[in-house]
C-alpha cells in the first residue's frame, strides 16, 4: 500500500516545496524504460531540486529494483558512504 501512495502524485508532489528547501543531497534513481513516468519527469525533477543526482537505470521499468537491482544497491551504497 506505501508503494501505491507514493505513485500518487497529489501525495508525492505536496514534498516538493521541503525538498527545494532542503539542503541534504538526494539521490533519485528511475528506470529509463519507465512506461509509467518517462524519464523527462525525472530530468526535471532533479533539475528543479537542488543537490539532487539522477541515476538512469537501463532496461528498467517503473519498478527498476525488480529489474536492476544490483546497480541499484551499488548506487545506494555508493551515495550512503560517499
Amino acid at each position: 500500500m506505501a508503494l501505491a501512495g507514493a505513485a500518487d502524485s497529489r501525495y508525492t508532489l505536496d514534498l516538493v516545496p521541503a525538498l527545494r528547501r532542503s539542503t541534504a543531497p538526494k539521490l533519485l534513481i528511475w528506470g529509463e524504460d519507465d512506461a509509467f513516468e518517462k524519464v523527462e519527469y525525472a530530468e526535471r525533477f532533479a533539475a528543479e531540486i537542488p543537490r539532487t543526482t539522477l541515476l538512469r537505470i537501463p532496461d528498467a521499468g517503473h519498478i527498476p529494483t525488480e529489474n536492476a537491482p544490483g546497480p541499484i544497491a551499488r548506487a545506494l551504497a555508493d551515495f550512503f558512504t560517499a
